[in-house]
């Protein structure tokens, strides 16, 4: 009877593992042969065997990596395999424990995949070269040695408050590089104070701006930024990042929540214009024909300088139709990129890649972002010839509900 109960127990334990780590992709292989597997470890020890990178797919060495390293990484996973797969686990299944829901409303504290006792009982990794190849150490930092120091190392990097999803990137290296420069971010040393302050004063410009609309204009309709507050200090590091990259412009469009705290308090839009037109006073002289946009769809372009260089952004106008100005942006950066003689429209041989003058920045909502088909048929023009801008950097605010959509049914 008991040794009937620890079959099943390792067949339990053999057919998760199987359908935890069986890689969907034409380089990760998959043998038949597990199904008759009856030790655990024997189970994780094929796995490592049958779950390798390709050296074929190493195309460029400066974006990606060496072939000496993917060479060292596939033999730190066949001499460590218990290590190798729990590290999988928590790049494949990490983010869906991490704590980004800020009400609590929404939390696991658990999911089959990362139980514990999926994995060998214990181990030990003393090899410092081969910890370093298959997870992403900050320079310095001492090696996890044994099963719980791993758990807590990859716990403290994929289940906290920032977390990391790509399992969806069909390229198995662009995968592992993604996975390993996060560990890397992670892992190294905190935020420094003059940064931490630099985004307080964001956030709480932005917050505070909220607060005077509120209290002068209550029955505004004015789609606020309160709980996005983050996004000022997002867009307040990419614009200087940009810089530092010699990017000359930069295209924004994005929805109405948050768009005036932007507009006011990083793009220079005069916060005078604005409460002009929420008063409903005229936009235009008495002798022209016109009629103004409602307060959520403004725009504007203006230079804004960092570190003694000049980035040029454009937040594009918003329709009442939601995400429809995602291929605007497109349009008007790779119409930028021409201008610009950027990438593709290079004069000489030895122009950098296409994308390095000219950025697009997409702003989406949480339900918009995965119940409207636009936003799908744009991602189909990256790739497509005269039409790709280089690559988007999108941002997702966290809205909790879309309009009248509750969380648990817009993701």
């Amino acid at each position: 009877m008991h040794l009937r109960i620890v079959q099943q127990r390792l067949a339990f334990i053999q057919t998760n593992l199987i359908r935890t780590y069986k890689h969907q992709t034409k380089v990760f292989g998959y043998n038949t042969q597990l199904k008759t597997l009856g030790n655990v470890n024997e189970v994780e020890k094929t796995l490592c065997k049958y779950i390798r990178f390709d050296d074929n797919n190493v195309h460029n060495d400066q974006l990606f990596f060496s072939r000496q390293y993917v060479g060292d990484y596939n033999q730190a996973r066949q001499a460590n395999p218990h290590v190798a797969l729990l590290i999988d686990a928590y790049r494949k299944h990490g983010h869906r424990l991490a704590k980004i829901d800020p009400l609590g409303i929404n939390v696991n504290t658990s999911i089959p995949e990362l139980d514990e006792k999926l994995f060998t009982a214990d181990f030990h990794l003393e090899n410092e070269q081969d910890a370093r190849s298959l997870f992403g150490l900050a320079n310095g930092q001492s090696i996890p040695k044994n099963k719980t120091d791993w758990i807590r190392q990859l716990n403290d990097t994929y289940c906290q408050s920032i977390s990391l999803e790509c399992e969806y990137i069909e390229s198995d290296i662009e995968r592992l590089w993604i996975a390993r420069r996060f560990e890397q971010l992670r892992c190294s040393s905190s935020i420094s104070s003059d940064l931490q302050q630099r985004i307080s004063e964001q956030m709480r410009k932005c917050e505070a701006f909220d607060q005077f609309l509120q209290a002068k204009f209550p029955t505004l309709k004015r789609y606020s930024g309160e709980g996005a507050e983050g996004m000022m200090a997002f867009f307040d590091l990419v614009f200087q990042q940009s810089t530092q990259l010699n990017i000359e412009n930069v295209i924004v469009c994005m929805p109405h929540r948050g768009r005036n705290n932007l507009l006011v308090c990083l793009l220079n839009y005069p916060a005078e214009t604005m409460f002009r037109k929420i008063k409903g006073k005229r936009e235009f002289p008495k002798d022209a024909k016109s009629t103004g946009d409602v307060l959520s769809h403004l725009y504007t372009s203006t230079d804004l300088t960092y570190d003694g260089k000049t980035l040029h952004v454009s937040l594009i106008p918003n329709p009442s139709h939601l995400e429809a100005n995602n291929p605007v942006a497109v349009g008007k950066t790779r119409a930028c990129q021409l201008s610009l003689k950027d990438g593709h429209y290079a004069d000489s041989d030895n122009a950098g890649r296409h994308g390095d003058k000219a950025l697009c920045i997409q702003v989406h909502g949480d339900a918009s972002f995965a119940g409207q088909g636009i936003i799908p048929e744009t991602f189909q023009l990256s790739h497509l010839p005269h039409y790709s801008i280089g690559g988007s950097i999108h941002l997702v605010t966290n809205n909790q509900i879309g309009y009248t959509t509750p969380q648990h049914l817009a993701r």
